[in-house]
């Protein structure tokens, strides 16, 4: 949970994040978890329900303030400017269990409090499972290995890790000789077979290379079934016609005598099948299958955990309107190249660009239209550069291109087919279609600078005399100080 809430902090730029549950009275809050960058949040594990708190638990609706005092705030025990507060409530069907805050300087927006309200949904899936596992009573030796199980799975970021997390967990609890996970989408209406394990020995009961990658529509085989039912099959645990196929009747299991298809259930839809088969007997039995029913719908939640994971890494680390990576971002991937340049004895270039008279296209065209060449002029930068480089946004119309082992010459050159493209650009508005420029500086280390602060700034005065000296042009810090110098001279 510690980590969850680091990464929703971390993907809204949140000073502080804390998940409060309802004590049993329901009359106050523990903090089940916080995460914060204030030397003001309380040391106390209990706070009272005041301020902002009442009114979303008494409404039971998010809550987004654009202002807000720490007073309001139960969780800060010390005076402290707050500035905007969102709380969303975490409902449990018609039970309210507790309430996700964050605060921080600048005001919420809607895409910030649905981010809060679909990690609500992630959390209290997480509870659940707590307290499922919790209510589960086996043999010491079972939950040994069953919560061992899980504990793997907690542990899995990637859907890939997932996958194989799962097999492993699996393994904890059966021995099995096939475990393979396909996923339903149901927007196509088929299913895909994602990740398959054999078990050295039993290569022979199943073709692996044959089944992974798989697609298929929704058929008469069991794993369309199982999403269709949201219940395992066989019931016996046994296959009990040996033609009735798992996907489809070109992939056939040889000599399985055990066999489990079950679902991966999420907020009760089926986003998949975890299919198990040995060639044992009996392997399957109440108590087995039921444990790894559990790990199937964790197998689940963890595979939503994990495209979740993406999605806030992605808006950690991306810019929202043009995809491109963000100014934070680009400064950590700037002092690593320049660190690699210098390791390595080759140079390294910045180009600083922006939309010339881009204040003029908001003022005639609108903002949509300013945003849409902003997207455009992204997709020129994104394109002319190689997978080694980096593009990001700098700020408003501001771009930076970060190219490893280049020199002022091609760095120039780039800078120079990139202006063209970008003024070759046609861009249509309901007042007509219209072109755009832009100005470059450019930068080179070590033969400018050899430090990031220096390479920027650089670049910086480069872009300042290209748009002094005419716009739509491309001047390197050489030829800027160059003219400086000329100007002193004279």
């Amino acid at each position: 949970m510690y980590y969850t809430l680091g990464l929703i902090k971390r993907a809204i730029d949140a000073r502080t994040c804390v998940l409060l549950w309802l004590d049993e009275r329901n009359d106050s809050f523990k903090i089940k978890e916080l995460v914060s960058d204030s030397d003001s949040v309380t040391e106390r594990r209990a706070v009272p329900m005041r301020g902002a708190l009442r009114a979303i638990v008494r409404d039971r609706a998010i809550l987004s303030l654009p202002s807000v005092k720490a007073s309001q705030l139960p969780y800060y025990e010390l005076a402290e400017d707050i500035g905007a507060f969102v709380g969303v409530p975490i409902l449990d069907g018609p039970h309210l269990r507790g309430v996700l805050c964050a605060d921080r300087r600048q005001p919420f927006d809607e895409r910030d409090a649905s981010l809060l309200q679909r990690a609500t949904e992630q959390i209290l899936r997480s509870i659940q499972s707590e307290q499922v596992f919790t209510a589960v009573e086996r043999s010491k030796y079972e939950l040994e290995r069953f919560f061992h199980a899980s504990d793997m799975l907690c542990r899995a970021l990637t859907p890939e890790q997932v996958m194989d997390t799962a097999f492993d967990a699996a393994a904890q609890i059966v021995d099995v000789d096939i475990a393979a996970i396909a996923l339903y989408e149901r927007e196509r209406r088929r299913h895909r077979v994602h990740r398959v394990r054999v078990r050295e020995g039993s290569e022979g009961v199943v073709n692996a290379d044959a089944i992974t990658g798989l697609e298929f529509r929704e058929n008469a085989g069991l794993a369309s079934m199982v999403v269709k039912n949201k219940h395992y099959l066989p019931a016996s645990g046994a296959p009990r016609d040996p033609t009735t196929p798992i996907y489809t009747k070109r992939v056939k299991l040889k000599n399985v005598e055990s066999l489990l298809v079950l679902p991966l259930l999420c907020a009760d839809e089926a986003i998949g099948t975890f299919t198990l088969a040995s060639r044992a007997p009996n392997r399957f039995g109440n108590d087995v299958r039921d444990m790894l029913g559990i790990i199937a719908n964790q197998v689940a939640v963890s595979l939503q955990n994990a495209g979740m994971y993406k999605k806030m890494e992605t808006m950690a680390t991306t810019d929202g309107l043009t995809g491109l990576t963000n100014h934070r971002t680009f400064q950590e991937r700037a002092a690593d190249m320049i660190e690699r340049a210098g390791r390595h004895g080759h140079k390294a270039a910045i180009l600083l660009t922006d939309v010339d008279h881009f204040k003029s296209v908001n003022d005639t065209y609108g903002h949509p239209v300013g945003d849409e060449v902003l997207r455009r002029v992204a997709k020129v930068l994104a394109a002319a550069v190689r997978k080694i480089d980096v593009v990001a946004r700098y700020g408003g119309e501001e771009f930076v291109v970060l190219l490893e082992a280049t020199d002022e010459k091609g760095a120039v050159g780039l800078a120079e087919r990139i202006r063209q493209d970008v003024a070759a650009q046609l861009i249509e508005s309901d007042k007509g279609a219209f072109q755009v420029t832009m100005s470059f500086g450019v930068a080179v280390c070590p033969d400018d600078a050899d430090n990031r602060e220096r390479i920027i700034e650089y670049a910086d005065h480069a872009l300042y005399h290209a748009k002094q000296t005419g716009r739509n042009r491309v001047v390197s810090y050489r030829q800027f100080d160059a003219a400086r110098k000329s100007r002193k001279a004279g």
